[in-house]
């Protein structure tokens, strides 16, 4: 009995090691859909640069208009996009501008930025994503063929209604008929929802922040995401020694 208990117990122990194996071998080979999320350092960027060539950054516009690199307006690191924009045309990295304060009153004045500096630094609007919690102010870059995403502020849909639910998804949806935006980004507990209710063949973008590439290739409840060419880009944690 022992000894058939350390057989199957040996190949369960081997099971986890080939399938380990598997995993890490697939690690890295699908760049242009998982991208590094919060990369708010130059040094971050650069660490995982052969992994991650495609990067979403957090973005203050201040008043004296410039793109300050942060996650919260109360704070600053003194870092502007300049850099991420020099080093994206050396490397062709795309990069996702997750916009804090993007308003309809601030819309043309950032619009009028950022386009200035596609010209200094020659960066295809291809190579961007402008995310916002505006469609309205969006709307302005949609029409200049920027690739726009509303970025979806709800709670879990764990923690509502199924009538608070419907109240969501009808108003993704009529953002996604307005054609405003491109794209809808949203945490990756709204996925299977989205999926289920909207009616739409609009751009999908996701995080799964607290989520490595391993383990998101590790859970076969991800898999639909990997697959699913709807959804365009998945954001996955990666610290290093330059998080912020």
């Amino acid at each position: 009995m022992k000894s058939r208990k350390a057989v199957i117990g040996g190949g369960i122990i081997l099971a986890i090691i080939l399938y380990s194996i598997i995993i890490y071998c697939h690690i890295g080979s699908t760049p242009e859909k998982l991208w590094l999320h919060r990369c708010n350092s130059i040094e971050k960027l650069c660490e995982f640069h052969a992994d991650y060539p495609n990067i979403e950054v957090d973005i203050v516009f201040r008043k004296n208009g410039s793109f300050d690199v942060t996650h919260d307006a109360d704070t600053t690191f003194n870092q502007t996009i300049d850099e991420y924009f020099a080093y994206a045309n050396k490397n062709k990295t795309r990069i996702w501008l997750d916009i804090k304060n993007l308003t309809t009153e601030n819309a043309a004045a950032l619009h009028a930025r950022l386009d200035s500096l596609c010209r200094r630094y020659d960066i295809s609007r291809q190579q961007l994503i402008v995310e916002g919690p505006s469609s309205d102010a969006l709307s302005l870059f949609t029409e200049d063929q920027y690739y726009t995403s509303y970025y979806v502020p709800y709670d879990k849909p764990s923690r509502l209604s199924e009538e608070e639910i419907q109240k969501c998804m009808a108003h993704l949806q009529t953002i996604a008929d307005s054609r405003k935006v491109r794209a809808l980004s949203f945490p990756g507990w709204w996925y299977g929802t989205i999926k289920k209710h909207l009616q739409s063949d609009i751009g999908l973008l996701t995080w799964k922040h607290r989520t490595t590439e391993f383990e998101l290739r590790a859970l076969p409840t991800n898999w639909k995401m990997l697959k699913d060419p709807q959804l365009k880009v998945i954001l996955v944690k990666a610290k290093g020694h330059f998080h912020r």
